[in-house]
């Protein structure tokens, strides 16, 4: 039983006719420093076996330093540089194949879709009633990316997006009590799928990327795609290297603190401060009401 033929047939059929192959996406994976720990490498291990197991080779964006032992474990790995350098470059090599670009974090261990009916009201309880009854996929990465620029690409009520994403958290839950999908709402710099924009992540930003790459592409293309009923498995915090080092997150919030100030700055009145989650912010578009699944949750 093939269970990524199973779930595509949540897509309407018009939205089966934008399905991509698999050979229109470049997937790229960006990482840093993760080949020096035993659960670097088996973090590693867990990514490209996912995406082998799909019929993919994916290519790894790392840091010079590490380039060869990321090759000694059998790995396309090229130089990305630094964070936002290294998105950079997979978006530059994936317009120069003509291909849409799939940017993917190397701690990734599962990708799930929820697919059930919408909540009766927006209560906690509700919520949980509808994300129970609702069918779960476990799909593989390039079921995910597929099912995700098919979305993109069909759209037919205004705009179409260049920017596609997964909810933020590892559990889409509270999402039942809304839309399955956003169009103005954070995209998770975790997994995505940017198609031939021009936008490009801003290399003075050194952590909370992808919210500005979010502004960029609503300002550019005027919406996104976020799929709130699909999540990945992820340690956003905690890994050591990989695509948000935690180096960089450091005890007093100076540097998150500088990233904020540089989004403030570019995109005045987009941000609020998070209530639940210190040095942390969440994105209310202009003329927008501020998602109220990250405010629940705490996600920012």
């Amino acid at each position: 039983w093939d269970v990524d033929s199973s779930f595509f047939k949540v897509l309407t059929r018009l939205e089966r006719r934008f399905l991509p192959k698999k050979d229109e996406l470049h997937f790229c994976i960006i990482s840093a420093r993760r080949t020096g720990s035993l659960e670097g490498v088996k973090d590693i291990a867990t990514v490209q076996s996912a995406f082998l197991t799909a019929g993919v080779s994916p290519t790894w964006y790392v840091d010079a330093p590490s380039l060869e032992a990321y090759k000694a474990l059998g790995l396309d790995a090229v130089v990305g540089g630094k964070l936002t350098e290294a998105r950079n470059k997979a978006l530059k090599d994936a317009k120069k194949k003509g291909k849409a670009c799939v940017q993917v974090s190397d701690d990734i261990s599962a990708w799930e879709y929820h697919d059930g009916k919408q909540a009766v009201d927006r209560s906690d309880e509700a919520a949980n009633i509808a994300h129970a009854n609702a069918t779960r996929y476990v799909i593989s990465p390039v079921a995910a990316a597929r099912f995700i620029l098919a979305k993109m690409r069909s759209v037919t009520d205004g705009p179409r997006p260049r920017l596609g994403g997964v909810y933020m958290l590892g559990s889409c839950s509270r999402t039942f009590g809304g839309a399955a999908f956003s169009r103005r709402h954070f995209i998770l710099g975790d997994f995505f799928v940017a198609d031939d924009s021009p936008v490009r992540f801003d290399e003075e930003m050194t952590l909370k990327e992808d919210y500005d790459f979010t502004c960029g592409h609503i300002k550019a293309h005027g919406s996104v795609m976020r799929c709130n009923r699909m999540t990945v498995h992820a340690k956003h915090y905690s890994n050591s290297g990989g695509a948000c080092p935690a180096a960089n997150r450091d005890a007093k919030g100076m540097e998150e603190r500088r990233n904020i100030d540089i989004l403030n700055r570019k995109w005045p009145g987009a941000f609020r401060p998070n209530p639940k989650r210190k040095n942390e912010v969440i994105l209310a578009w202009k003329g927008d009401t501020v998602d109220q699944f990250e405010v629940a949750s705490g996600a920012g």
